[in-house]
């Protein structure tokens, strides 16, 4: 099917003609007095070798055929062509004297007297198969024949638009016939050389069936201001005429304006143009900001009618973390599909807990789900995916769910609020909540930003040890812990201190609380501010980063020293045994109990392993916690550990949500090196634990700590195993 044919001119192929399409590439035409059902075939009589050869039997008005061969050969060169067309008898001889002076082919001349299909086909093979083959891409000569080729075929062709740009990405749309359903090549064609698109384009029904909609992307130096388009398919050949008035437009302006506002465009532009750039990510972002969906449930809550919501569905490279809740007392229900594309559904596996509404919207009881659905990075860049509602009578419903959060912090509180703690067990960890935590986890670290950092005073030069404290939130402990470190000689001439703020919109409230504290004390301190808030490990690997000290003091900002001596003693350790790769002090309540005095594992009657203080709530003088040891672990509450050491295992992970087991799992690390854990009772610090973290609105309505005992069970489970074995033979009865 060709639109249009354009002018044409003759010229006799009966004998086998030689014409230059670029300085290095060649066409011969010949045809043979019948038509050609087999193979031809052309080669040189002298020998020489062509680096590419590649021919094309095309059908004449007249069902004679037309013979195109493409050749790359030397210039200036010589040579001497047999053919053949198949039939006996039936060949001819073309000398060529100078390949350099060959005429330019004439792509009018080239598609007289051929059949519509034979045009369709000779533009597809020299834009695409040869395009490719002869590197003609950018050859100025090869475009200057290819536009005049296009002209020779459609002389008044239909126009594509330009419609929009982002960055050098452009958006191309035009109508096309009805019968134009598969598109096997779409190719650019203008000043910017040949561009072949993206197979992933968007050909919908549109106009009742009457036409297509065809919607595609490109990758453009600058937008175009002239071109062509040409679509080809089993039903033919489209050329368009490319307009470019309109491509310096924003991608938002044109949706705003577009009055074609079809769902699979809107899902073409959120999948395919998402994915070309950052630019491009943002600007189809900035479009479900501006023009959401409406959110759409299915039913009316009462006693007998179902009723199904999808809340949330958070899209990431792996696929789509869905929950909701649903209400089905008549059983209409059958199952929920994720609509990744306009042919294609994924079902959901959905993980059920009993629930009730509130008494506001009727008190019913209720089923909530989640589920996690494998669908790859196809909808990754979707605020709204889409969902479709299986109904025992065989009809389908459309649930949209509400616009989900965008940023990377948003992203992961939304995942964290899925589901209740309590249902949060290790099956529905392992099937639905275990990889997109993990992905976003790691989306928002990367989006945190590069710290600042300010110093009070003349820091150490070369420090003994580097005290680094993360601050959230919470200061009021940081007077007393400034006071007791200041009293300490030892410390002030050989620790440097360094605060790491977490919560950097305090930055100047702490600031002025630092500066004073430094005048009244005269210790110098070092404040390193978050861009934003990374949780517990990336703050103390950030100031361990700025650490100049030959050991690292990890202490929390509510630890606060009972007396002097302690951070000189806790070096000592590490100094004496180089064995030993991290040592942590007693801590104590502020009644004096026992908060920590080692940290072991402890198994729950279902074999999970959750971190547990030796002697926790114990009195401050029980024995046994004042015996120092070798331990399984330490809190990361105040725990030294050697620089070298804590840079070799690439200090603590920072795939833990927000901060609990970085500690633990530290010190499994620093196990992996052959080192010991060892815990000192004779020196003690007061901790008034976890006062930050319950400000930490991520941790305490979420399932974070119950991910982070699952990811460190993962991960360590036949370590603790073998090492809690270990620790009970050498303990015995003695430990609690």
């Amino acid at each position: 099917m060709l639109e249009a044919l354009g002018k044409q001119a003759e010229a006799p192929f009966d004998a086998p003609r030689f014409f230059k399409l670029t300085p290095d590439v060649f066409l011969v035409v010949w045809d043979p007095p019948h038509a050609v059902n087999a193979a031809p075939r052309l080669e040189e009589v002298s020998g020489q070798k062509f680096s590419s050869l590649a021919s094309v039997r095309l059908a004449r008005l007249d069902n004679r055929s037309r013979i195109v061969w493409c050749l790359a050969a030397k210039e200036a060169s010589a040579l001497r062509l047999k053919m053949s067309a198949g039939a006996v008898g039936s060949g001819a001889e073309l000398s060529v004297e100078d390949t350099a002076g060959a005429p330019p082919a004439d792509p009018f001349a080239l598609t007289h007297l051929l059949s519509q299909n034979a045009c369709a086909v000779l533009v597809t093979t020299l834009l695409t198969t040869w395009a490719g083959m002869f590197r003609l891409a950018r050859s100025r000569s090869f475009i200057s024949f290819a536009t005049d080729l296009l002209r020779s075929v459609n002389d008044q062709p239909t126009v594509v638009d330009c419609v929009a740009s982002t960055g050098t990405t452009c958006i191309f749309e035009t109508l096309l016939n009805s019968e134009c359903t598969e598109i096997t090549s779409s190719v650019l064609l203008g000043d910017f050389g040949l561009k072949r698109l993206d197979k992933r384009a968007c050909n919908v029904s549109y106009n009742n069936g009457k036409n297509r909609l065809f919607i595609a992307t490109a990758d453009l130096p600058q937008p175009p201001a002239s071109g062509f388009l040409v679509l080809s398919g089993p039903w033919g050949l489209a050329i368009r005429r490319l307009h470019g008035e309109n491509a310096a437009r924003s991608l938002g302006a044109w949706w705003a304006a577009s009055a074609r506002k079809l769902p699979e465009i809107r899902y073409f532009l959120i999948s395919e143009f998402g994915a070309r750039s950052p630019a491009a990510r943002a600007a189809v972002l900035d479009l479900q900001l501006s023009e959401p969906l409406p959110a759409k449930r299915h039913g009316i809550l009462g006693d007998t009618t179902p009723f199904c919501a999808v809340e949330t569905a958070l899209a990431g490279e792996q696929g789509v973390l869905v929950g909701g809740w649903l209400r089905d007392p008549g059983g209409q229900y059958e199952g929920i599909d994720l609509l990744i594309g306009p042919d294609e559904r994924l079902p959901l596996d959905l993980h059920s807990f009993d629930g009730v509404l509130p008494e506001a919207q009727g008190g019913y009881a209720i089923k909530r789900f989640v589920a996690f659905c494998n669908a790859g990075p196809a909808l990754r860049h979707h605020l709204q995916p889409r969902f479709e509602l299986r109904l025992a009578s065989g009809e389908r419903e459309l649930i949209v769910p509400p616009p989900q959060p965008h940023d990377p912090a948003g992203v992961r509180a939304k995942a964290l609020s899925v589901i209740t703690p309590r249902h949060a067990r290790d099956p529905v960890m392992e099937a639905c909540m275990a990889r997109p935590l993990a992905e976003m986890q790691e989306n928002f670290r990367q989006s945190v930003g590069a710290p600042t950092d300010i110093t009070f005073g003349e820091l150490p030069v070369e420090p003994v040890v580097s005290i680094v404290i993360p601050l959230y939130r919470v200061f009021e402990f940081v007077k007393a812990q400034l006071a007791a470190f200041a009293a300490d000689s030892w410390l002030s001439e050989n620790a440097e201190v360094i605060y790491v703020l977490d919560s950097p919109e305090q930055a100047t409230h702490l600031e002025d609380l630092l500066s004073g504290f430094h005048l009244l004390y005269g210790l110098p301190v070092r404040l390193v501010v978050m861009a934003r808030n990374g949780g517990y490990a990336l703050a103390c690997n950030t100031g361990a980063a700025a650490a100049k000290g030959k050991h690292l003091a990890m202490v929390n900002s509510d630890v606060v020293p009972v007396e002097p001596g302690w951070l000189e003693q806790l070096c000592c350790c590490l100094k004496m045994d180089e064995d030993v790769g991290a040592v942590g002090p007693k801590l104590l309540y502020a009644d004096n109990s026992v908060q920590h005095a080692g940290l072991k594992f402890i198994q729950d009657e279902n074999g999970r392993w959750f971190n547990h203080h030796y002697y926790k709530g114990f009195p401050r003088k029980f024995p046994l916690a004042g015996a120092s040891r070798e331990v399984p672990g330490v809190t990361g509450a105040c725990l030294i550990v050697s620089r070298d050491d804590f840079d070799t295992v690439g200090g603590f992970s920072t795939d833990f949500i927000v901060g609990d087991y970085e500690d633990s799992d530290l010190c499994l690390k620093i196990r992996k090196l052959n080192r010991k854990i060892y815990y000192l009772g004779d020196v003690e610090l007061y901790h008034f634990e976890r006062v930050s973290i319950k400000k930490h609105d991520d941790y305490t309505r979420g399932v974070a700590s119950q991910y982070n005992r699952w990811l460190h069970q993962t991960r360590w489970q036949a370590d603790i195993a073998a090492l809690m074995a270990s620790a009970g033979a050498r303990e015995g009865i003695g430990s609690a």
